[in-house]
Parts: structure tokens; C-alpha cells; sequence
């Protein structure tokens, strides 16, 4: 069978209604001539969908309409007729040049008496940009899944959990390729225990139709234990039927949880010897104490290094720091497992036992304090150090924590305020010492303000020509109610709260004003605490006093104990040293009842040396007190400095002093410390009423 012979002939149909149905019809149609493939028909749909006129569409081939890569494959095919009878799928041109995603029919027909090809065109543009925009869709959420920090998986659970989705985070967690997992369930790739672990969770997350969380710890196909913080849940189905998949999302967590470990222990222990720390030891103490009973009590110690800050200041931070770290080990070793060592800060220390019955707590404060006995390596260098210790027990002392820790610090201030290297129970009678000295504290602040303070004079005498000197200005406090306070009722309460700054700068300004209209050649003596030396404001604070009185600066003599030394030394010496630049007289007082005296006036040269009065009791009768006292007049001929001797209370002791040559004394002898008025009284009357 011919062409001719198979084809539709369109010859015979009636032109009318041929015509009427071919230009009507919704899908663009033409017939061309497969010779010359000249257009030899084309209906409206076709002169709407491209553009071309009826004009146009009569001096054109079926190739004009296709691109140029095309036009080959379509003469193949028309030589060929392998587009008959079939869709076959074409890029288009419009005569705008808009490219058009077509599927085109082709059929052999006779139209006006020869062969010819009837197309029927369909236009695929929209729908295969759809499609295209659902792929690209799917493979950019594939993109992005594949890539998320998370693991995500699915899987189906009617298919006994089999995994449908596993994504590259989600097989770096587990250690596995995802294209070993997709496909297989739980059963092949983890073992019993761990299969009924993630078994029983999806089934919880697949009924409950609701997110849970957990976390967990699972091997790697490698052995290596991960942290997974895992969510589960169920998957709704768009038309409401009972779900079918289930979602899972993991992050592997062991390093967040690493670094928070490593925070909390950071948070809860001392970065230097790793010991709790205060907030671990309070934690501690609060569930301890609730737990402690009279058959079962617990002992809390806080210790404090004796004078870890001269250590600390002479050899520096290194060093102490290295001081602090053998301590705690060594207290480590003391304690047994059940108890607790913590570092409170600084040189604070705290422990808590429980041998507690028997003597075993006095005896365990022994060998706490012989523990420190042995002397410590820093650097190569030995050092020795003692400590203090105060202890309360629960519930004997304080069933509450917070009371027994105060009871345990105001036992440590005892056994301070004992001479140090030592240990102090918990009496009720501190308790009542505290509140006393708070009470003194409130009240000293009040005095400062109403002016309760005033000073008394104390005469000092030259030996040379028994003469007047000068005077010690002396503080007291008048209280309203408790009449004359001496000083060591409140100096000590006044140094610990830091009272002592103001009130030392009133006691200056009104020892220079008062001796300021005294005859030019007395001088006024004034004792500085550590306190004050500590406190940057000092050196100003006596430019101000002489400047504000009047009086000039070698009058003036300050006098200080060896603690300024042992407070800090490299303060201390420059500070010393522009006091005396000023031209102000300094002296050391209480000379010979510290360690280092010698040490000191080779590091100062002082104006006057004080010996205490401790060696001038007993004078007439000790020699041992006379060699002492022989020994300081050579030391102070030898630094040229002024030697005073106090505590005279003897006609025979002050001449002794005369014949080994002291320059000054001072004693209950020779005057006793008197209010401004009497002072005034006596240097305007002569020294009849000192020598007689």
C-alpha cells in the first residue's frame, strides 16, 4: 500500500465542514506539503499560539517554525516518517522568537489531490515548566536536607521502620554511608540493645502522634560513644488516615555537652588547685547539715594560712599561688573520701569531716596543723607557714547552714585573735563578741560624725636638759552613755572595718592643728596603723593636715610598728621615704618585739628608734633588760637615730636610762596621758611638774 493508499483523504470530506472543524478547533493543527514542507493549511489556534500571519504562515516551511538544532531532526524525520502516527516531542519558535515546548501527532493524509501531513499540535510549555519547577523543587529540598547540620531521617513503619530518608549528617553520626541505610531497618544496622531502645521510642512518638525530645548515648559503628539529642514524630497524611511515616531529627550533642561539663565544673571548683569551691562547699554544707544528727555529726573547719600575704607580697604571685596548691594537697591527704576539702579564696580554706566522737576531732586539728609544719618547696627556696583554724559542729553548734558557717568564721577570727597557729571551737560567748563588735562598729561610725573622738597628750622628756620635747598624741572615745573608752576597746574593731582611714585623718589634722600654737621647738608625735599605710590617700592626707595647721613638717613625727612592713614592704619604703622627704620625723615604735627590727633600719633610716616597755620592767634588777636596753643606745648612735624608752615608772629606771645615754623617755612617771588642756597647762608651767 502506497502513501496515497493509506492515507486520510481529505479530498472527499466535505469542504465546508472540513473547513469549519479544522479552523475551529481548539488545538493548533496544519497540514504541510512533506516535499516541500511549504504550509499548505493552518487554523486559528495555530495563528494565535505562534504569531505568524496567514501571509506569513503561506511563505514559510515547517522548519521556519523550529530552531536551527532542530531543523535537522525534523527533515530526518519527515524523510523518515518516524513522526507519523505518534507523539513526538519539539521546541517551536513563535514569531516573537519565544521558544514553545510542544508534542506534536502527525498523520499521512491527501489533501487536494496530493500527499500531504496533517500536525496537531499540542503545547507542553506550562506544563513542562511545571514539572520542571516540581523537580527542581524536589532536588533543591533533596540539596538541602542532604546538607542540613542535622541528621534527618523517615521511616516507614508499615514496613516494619524500614528507612526511607537518611540524610549525609545523619550517617556521620552513626558512621555509616547513607546509601547502606536507605532501604534497610534499625535491625540491620544497630545492635539488640540499642535496636529495642530506638524500637520502644518510635513506638511512644508514632502513637502519640506529638513530638518528643530525648537525649541519649549510643556507639558509632566505630565504638565511639556520641551524645544524640534526637525529636520524633509521627507524619500526618494529607487526607487524614492514620499516619504512616516517621520523622526523626538528631544532632549529635557530645561536644555542647563536653564544653557544658567542663563550664559546670569550672563553675562549681577553684581554677587554681581544683578544689571545690566556695559555691560547690556551700551547696555542700546546706545538704550536710540537713542530714547531720546527734548520733551521725558533722565538723566544719575553716583554716587560714598564717600571713600568706607577706608571702605572697615578698616572693610574688607565683609563689604563693605554688604555696596554695601544696597546701591543698596536703589537705587532701589528710581528709579521708567520705569528707570535703574546699578552697573559699585567697588563703581561705574549708573542710568537712566527720570524726567527730572519741577526741577524733581535736586530734584531727593536731595533725591538720602538724601537716603544715614540714616547710614548703617554692622554687628551690624552703618556706614555713602555719595556720589558723576555727571549728563548729552540726547540730551541736548549728543545725543550719548558713549559722554554722558563721559559727566556724567566728571561730577561725578567735583562734586568730589567739596568736594564730591554732584552733578555737565555736563558744556562744563569740557569738555574743561579734554582735558586740558590730554593735561598737555602728557606734564608732556615729561617733566620727558627732565628734565623740578626742586626743590626749602624753609628755615626752629629753634627758639632755630635762626638758619637754614634746608630746604622743594619744585617741579616745568619749561615749554618752559608757563614758572614756581606751583604745584597745575599739583601735583593733576600728582597724578590721576600716574605720580606722577617717578616723586616722581626723586624729592628724587635729594633733597639727593643737600643736601648731605650741612653742616652735615641741614636737607632736602620731601613731599610723597598717591600715592606714595601706590606703593611697595617706601621704595626701598629711600634706593636708600640715598645710591646713600650719605646722611645720619637722614637728611632726609618725610613728609606726614593724606590721607596716609585714603588710607590704614595697609600698611601704617609698612611702616612708617621701613622709621624710616632706622633712616629717618618723620612728619606729615598739622596737624589739618583732623578728626582722635589724633588717628594717638597714632598709630605713629611721629618726628615732621606741623601745617597748616590755624592757624596761624589771630594768633595776634584769640584766638581760639592761644589756637590751645598752644595745639599742649602740644601735641608735650607730644609725644616728634619737632612742626614747617608754613605760618609765620609776625614779630608779629613769636613771638608769640617763646614765646609758637614751636620749628621751616617756612613762606614767614622767606624766600620763592627759586631755589638751592639762598638756597646755604643763608646757606653760616648765618642767617643774615632770622632774621636779
Amino acid at each position: 500500500m502506497n502513501v496515497s493508499q493509506r492515507a486520510f483523504d481529505l479530498t472527499d470530506a466535505r469542504t465546508d465542514d472540513f473547513q469549519s472543524l479544522f479552523d475551529t478547533h481548539p488545538s493548533p493543527m496544519w497540514v504541510y506539503d512533506p516535499h516541500t514542507l511549504r504550509f499548505l493549511i493552518v487554523n486559528h489556534a495555530a495563528v494565535d499560539l505562534y504569531g505568524y500571519s496567514r501571509a506569513e504562515y503561506a511563505r514559510m516551511t515547517v522548519l521556519d517554525i523550529r530552531p536551527i538544532h532542530e531543523r535537522q531532526r525534523m527533515l530526518s524525520a519527515v524523510q523518515a516518517r518516524t513522526d507519523m502516527e505518534k507523539a513526538e516531542r519539539w521546541t517551536h519558535l513563535k514569531a516573537s522568537g519565544e521558544m514553545l515546548e510542544v508534542l506534536t501527532y502527525g498523520r499521512a493524509v491527501r489533501f487536494n489531490g496530493r500527499d500531504a501531513i496533517l500536525a496537531i499540535v499540542q503545547d507542553r510549555t506550562e506544563v513542562n515548566a511545571a514539572h520542571r519547577q516540581i523537580t527542581d523543587t524536589r532536588s533543591m529540598l533533596d540539596s538541602i536536607v542532604d546538607n542540613l547540620p542535622v541528621g534527618v531521617f523517615v521511616k516507614d513503619m508499615a514496613d516494619d521502620g524500614r528507612y526511607m530518608l537518611f540524610n549525609e549528617a545523619c550517617a556521620a553520626i552513626v558512621g555509616r554511608n547513607p546509601a547502606d541505610v536507605v532501604g534497610v531497618t534499625d535491625r540491620v544496622l544497630f545492635d539488640e540493645a540499642q535496636l529495642a531502645i530506638f524500637r520502644q521510642q518510635d513506638q511512644i512518638a508514632f502513637e502519640a502522634e506529638q513530638t518528643i525530645s530525648l537525649e541519649e548515648t549510643m556507639l558509632r559503628t566505630d565504638g565511639v560513644p556520641r551524645i544524640l539529642r534526637t525529636v520524633k514524630r509521627a507524619l500526618p497524611t494529607a487526607d487524614g488516615s492514620a499516619p504512616r511515616y516517621l520523622l526523626g531529627i538528631s544532632q549529635d550533642v557530645t561536644e555542647e555537652r563536653s564544653v557544658e561539663a567542663r563550664l559546670a565544673y569550672m563553675a562549681m571548683h577553684d581554677a587554681l588547685t581544683g578544689l571545690p569551691n566556695r559555691a560547690s562547699f556551700s551547696e555542700y554544707v546546706e545538704r550536710e547539715a540537713k542530714l547531720a544528727t546527734a548520733e551521725e555529726p558533722i565538723a566544719l573547719l575553716y583554716l587560714d594560712v598564717d600571713h600568706f600575704k607577706h608571702i605572697n607580697d615578698s616572693k610574688g604571685h607565683a609563689a604563693g599561688d605554688a604555696l596554695l596548691c601544696q597546701v591543698a594537697a596536703r589537705l587532701t591527704k589528710l581528709v579521708s573520701p567520705d569528707d570535703l576539702v574546699a578552697r573559699l579564696g585567697g588563703d581561705e580554706f574549708a573542710l568537712v569531716v566527720r570524726q567527730v566522737r572519741d577526741g577524733g576531732l581535736e586530734g584531727f586539728a593536731e595533725r591538720l596543723l602538724s601537716t603544715l609544719l614540714p616547710p614548703f618547696d617554692l622554687d628551690g627556696v624552703n618556706e614555713h607557714v602555719t595556720c589558723s583554724i576555727g571549728i563548729a559542729i552540726a547540730p551541736d553548734h548549728a543545725g543550719d547552714d548558713d549559722v554554722l558557717m558563721r559559727h566556724a568564721d567566728l571561730a577561725l577570727y578567735a583562734a586568730k585573735e589567739s596568736g594564730r597557729s591554732t584552733y578555737r571551737f565555736y563558744e556562744p560567748a563569740m557569738r555574743l563578741e561579734a554582735e558586740r563588735r558590730h554593735m561598737l562598729t555602728a557606734e564608732m561610725r556615729e561617733a566620727l560624725q558627732k565628734g565623740q573622738f578626742e586626743l590626749f597628750y602624753q609628755p615626752i622628756v629629753q634627758l639632755d636638759h630635762d626638758g619637754l620635747g614634746g608630746f604622743e598624741a594619744l585617741l579616745r572615745w568619749r561615749h554618752p552613755e559608757r563614758g572614756l573608752i581606751p583604745p584597745m576597746d575599739f583601735i583593733p574593731i576600728a582597724e578590721e572595718n576600716g574605720l580606722i582611714v577617717p578616723i586616722g585623718e581626723w586624729v592628724l589634722r587635729e594633733a597639727c592643728r593643737t600643736a601648731a600654737a605650741w612653742p616652735k621647738h615641741l614636737k607632736i608625735a602620731v601613731n599610723l596603723s597598717v591600715c592606714q599605710f595601706r590606703h593611697n590617700s595617706l601621704l595626701a592626707s598629711v600634706v593636708a593636715a600640715l598645710d591646713e595647721s600650719g605646722l611645720q613638717p619637722e614637728r611632726l613625727e609618725i610613728e609606726i610598728t614593724e606590721s607596716v612592713f609585714l603588710a607590704d614592704v614595697e609600698q611601704s619604703l617609698p612611702l616612708l621615704r617621701a613622709l621624710k622627704q616632706l622633712g616629717i620625723r618618723i620612728a619606729i615604735d615598739d622596737f624589739g618585739t618583732g623578728y626582722s627590727s635589724f633588717s628594717y633600719l638597714r632598709a630605713f633610716a629611721f629618726d628615732k628608734i621606741k623601745l617597748d616597755r616590755s624592757f624596761i620592767s624589771g630594768i633595776e634588777t634584769d640584766p638581760g633588760n639592761l644589756a637590751i636596753v645598752r644595745a639599742v643606745v649602740g644601735i641608735g648612735s650607730g644609725f644616728n637615730a634619737t632612742t626614747l624608752a617608754e613605760g618609765i615608772e620609776t625614779e630608779e629606771q629613769l636613771q638608769k636610762l640617763r646614765a646609758e645615754g637614751f636620749s628621751e623617755v616617756q612613762g606614767f612617771l614622767l606624766g600620763r596621758p592627759m586631755p589638751r588642756s592639762e598638756a597646755e597647762a604643763m608646757i606653760y608651767d616648765g618642767m617643774s611638774r615632770l622632774v621636779g
